[in-house]
């Protein structure tokens, strides 16, 4: 992972990671003759083979709307990846589940995570490689939803003091 030292946030880091085990895992999928999936779709399989499988879930874990997740599914779906069936418990919704045509892919996928996994640990050293699988393992506890949920007067709550709640917003054009 080609990291560049000058960000100072950690968010960062996370989303640099997440692309150095993506951009892998889609070119050894497409080293072996599969078709790669973007990041959307890739997303969307990690959390199906996490177990969430409702349209809705996802839009959520993925902060996008259910239009979006419903286009992303149906790209899968003409890939032969996944297949919607009607959610039994709830009649108004759907759960997306694997195709047995997708076994093969999905097997080698898993196979090429952990391989990922093994070269990481190999250039950071068992170690630390130990060491962030253990932080990324511990309960970060909820979201923080608004200033009052961060553990001390932050930053961010003395700009809401300053120039008002709404100063990020953007005023609307009111039409008559």
């Amino acid at each position: 992972m080609a990291r560049s030292k000058s960000s100072t946030f950690l968010m960062s880091g996370v989303l640099e990671a997440w692309d150095w085990f993506d951009n892998g895992l889609q070119n050894l999928v497409m080293d072996a003759g599969f078709r790669p999936l973007n990041k959307s779709q890739s997303m969307m399989v990690l959390y199906i083979s996490a177990g969430i499988q409702r349209p809705i879930e996802i839009a959520r874990k993925m902060r996008l709307s259910r239009q979006a997740i419903g286009h992303i599914a149906t790209q899968l779906m003409d890939l032969g990846i996944v297949v919607a069936k009607d959610d039994p418990t709830d009649g108004r919704s759907m759960i997306l589940s694997f195709t047995e045509k997708s076994s093969s892919l999905r097997s080698f996928a898993q196979m090429a995570i952990l391989d990922l996994e093994e070269t990481l640990c190999a250039r950071l050293g068992k170690r630390d490689f130990q060491i962030l699988r253990n932080m990324l393992e511990l309960d970060w506890g909820p979201t923080v939803k608004t200033s009052t949920d961060l553990s001390q007067p932050s930053r961010a709550s003395e700009y809401m003091k300053t120039h008002g709640k709404t100063a990020g917003r953007r005023k609307q054009a009111r039409t008559i």
